[in-house]
């Protein structure tokens, strides 16, 4: 098991350098300069290519290329627009994203959840009817719409939150984490019915049943451990998603985090900015899935016994 880590660690080093080439591809071919979108619009030319000599955005793509790696392996990356090392900035600013992204998620996934085991257990009733209909609802709304119509109720019309920023503590949070948690419940839900649906129609099941077993404990200790699998891919994946996906509610909200501050990046053409917070969510999503395959061989003996 050990050695498997180690390789799938190691596999990681090639992805993340495609992942920022690619990028780094894109940042530059792609039409405008930082100077053109930085500077206002009546700046000359001269002082705009002075700005772009200054900034490193000249030059043949390959030694800017190398140049990035050099001020990556160093930790020093200067931010076009700020002059400011980047990893000072990501590190105010990603502590925000991380506490967003991870209570929503962690209340997605205990309420998803149970949820979704009640929806099994209780098959076709009304509790199952009427749990389905909200998730296919609000599984259906967008995030952003969401946190809009959350704007609008609770700080337009009521009063009772703040609209942006993190100016009124523990209240800021209120609205980001909640249109993050509810954009979340629904496929987390959808997805332990279903698998608790297939492992509660085993043969495993009705042997345990058969043997006098607790109800609780067939529904706990049998069918939600031998469900778990797509549960803990699904959460996994969902949470590395959820720290990529916070653009569109740090955006709504002004929350000073990654998403907001990689956004104004690929505005200004900060390709440095836009390159490293690719790099740190791609590095993120990896690292769950290294963390799927370990959970997965904790829990199945199957798995567990090929890594031997």
């Amino acid at each position: 098991m050990g050695k498997y880590i180690i390789k799938r660690i190691l596999y990681m080093i090639p992805m993340l350098f495609c992942v920022i080439l690619v990028i780094f591809l894109i940042m530059n071919l792609t039409p405008g300069d930082p100077a053109s979108n930085i500077l206002p619009i009546t700046t000359q030319q001269s002082v705009k290519d002075a700005y772009n000599a200054s900034v490193g955005y000249t030059g043949p793509l390959g030694l800017r290329f190398l140049n990035y790696l050099k001020g990556l392996f160093s930790g020093n990356i200067l931010s076009y627009t700020t002059r400011e090392n980047i990893f000072g900035e990501l590190a105010i600013r990603f502590p925000i994203t991380l506490r967003v992204g991870l209570i929503g998620f962690l209340l997605a996934a205990i309420i998803g959840v149970s949820l979704g085991i009640l929806s099994a257990v209780k098959q076709y009733s009304f509790v199952d009817t009427a749990l389905t209909v909200v998730a296919v609802f609000f599984g259906s709304v967008p995030a952003f719409l969401i946190a809009t119509a959350g704007v609008l109720l609770f700080s337009v019309r009521l009063g009772v939150l703040p609209s942006f920023g993190l100016n009124a503590g523990i209240k800021s949070y209120i609205m980001p984490v909640a249109a993050l948690t509810i954009s979340g419940i629904p496929v987390i839900s959808r997805m332990t019915r279903s698998s608790m649906l297939s492992a509660l129609n085993q043969d495993y099941i009705r042997t345990a049943r058969a043997k006098g077993c607790s109800e609780r404990r067939v529904i706990w200790n049998h069918a939600l451990k031998n469900a778990s699998l797509p549960i803990i891919t699904l959460l996994l994946t969902g949470f590395a998603g959820v720290l990529g996906g916070s653009v569109i509610v740090e955006q709504i909200f002004s929350l000073p985090g990654i998403g907001l501050y990689m956004l104004q990046a690929m505005n200004a053409k900060n390709v440095p900015v836009v390159m490293t917070c690719a790099l740190l969510l791609a590095f993120i999503f990896m690292v769950a899935m290294v963390l799927m395959d370990i959970f997965f061989a904790l829990i199945d003996p199957k798995i567990r016994a090929r890594y031997k």
